[in-house]
């Protein structure tokens, strides 16, 4: 009897929603396979190796459709990051829009769909800390079964994972203001964990005084680092920011980095500082 791992893969490939659904609840240990620009099956640089059974979604339509609402975009979790970039240039956060810019180049882009990005195994994808910034949601769909998450809650678990037979099918994006937006990103998924990260960083003003503002890292072998305390106190505060007000920040965030489960390298630590310092002397009233 031929051994299991020498058979040749098994890949069904739904046309809706209740299919790919029916599949998963007939083959539990089936892999989702999003838009296949990773799989938690390969090594990078070695040849492509798909699990025994596969649940390919790449001709689901219904994972792939956009809901406007008035106060919010729902995308379906099957588009690909193009596709998200189109619907973007009207509707979507910017500092969203330059993340996935930063996500591989355009051929892979045609490839790589959001749903695939947010639920890699193990670790957050590049998106998930902007739209955690965001106050983003996301819907994840049993054959049986509906739940919404926030940002918060996923973050709270460490990872974006469906529980055995769901499928993430649609997150939800507010639609809000935010004339100040910073980006940057530093390595890929080639570089060392300890010299990767991400920064985003939101800021609202009127009259010369904040209105909101949001800052988060990402270190991908530690997780998010946002400090909400520190958020809340530059509400109010007249802009550009007093020289005190910016070393209290970088003290505050220096301490945050301390409290980390996994502490940052020197070189995330240095940079953390160093972006911190240049979003806070980049504010200035609209």
């Amino acid at each position: 009897m031929p051994d299991e791992d020498s058979l040749p893969p098994l890949v069904h490939s739904p046309k809706t929603l209740p299919e790919a659904l029916a599949l998963l609840n007939a083959y539990p240990k089936a892999q989702l396979w999003a838009g296949g620009t990773a799989s938690p099956e390969q090594d990078f640089g070695s040849p492509i190796r798909l699990p025994t059974t596969v649940v390919s979604l790449h001709l689901v339509e219904d994972l792939k459709r956009v809901q406007y609402g008035d106060r919010f975009v729902d995308l379906g979790a099957g588009m690909t990051l193009n596709q998200v970039l189109h619907v973007m240039k009207t509707f979507l956060n910017p500092a969203l829009r330059q993340a996935i810019l930063a996500t591989g180049y355009t051929a892979l882009r045609n490839l790589a769909t959001l749903g695939g990005n947010l639920c890699q195994k193990g670790f957050f994808g590049d998106l998930f800390p902007v739209l955690h910034l965001i106050g983003a949601q996301f819907e994840f769909r049993g054959i049986r079964s509906s739940r919404w998450l926030t940002a918060t809650q996923v973050s709270d678990e460490g990872r974006l994972t469906p529980l055995a037979g769901e499928i993430l099918t649609r997150v939800r994006v507010p639609q809000e203001d935010w004339p100040h937006f910073f980006y940057q990103k530093i390595g890929n998924f080639r570089t060392p964990w300890d010299e990767r990260l991400s920064m985003t960083a939101l800021a609202r003003t009127k009259h010369g005084l904040v209105e909101a503002l949001r800052l988060i890292f990402y270190l991908p072998h530690t997780g998010l680092l946002r400090h909400r305390g520190l958020e809340a106190e530059f509400v109010g505060q007249r802009v550009p920011f007093a020289p005190r007000l910016r070393q209290e920040a970088l003290k505050s965030i220096q301490e945050a980095m301390q409290g980390l489960s996994l502490p940052p390298s020197l070189f995330q630590k240095d940079r953390v500082l160093h972006m911190t310092r240049w979003v806070l002397s980049q504010i200035q009233d609209e």
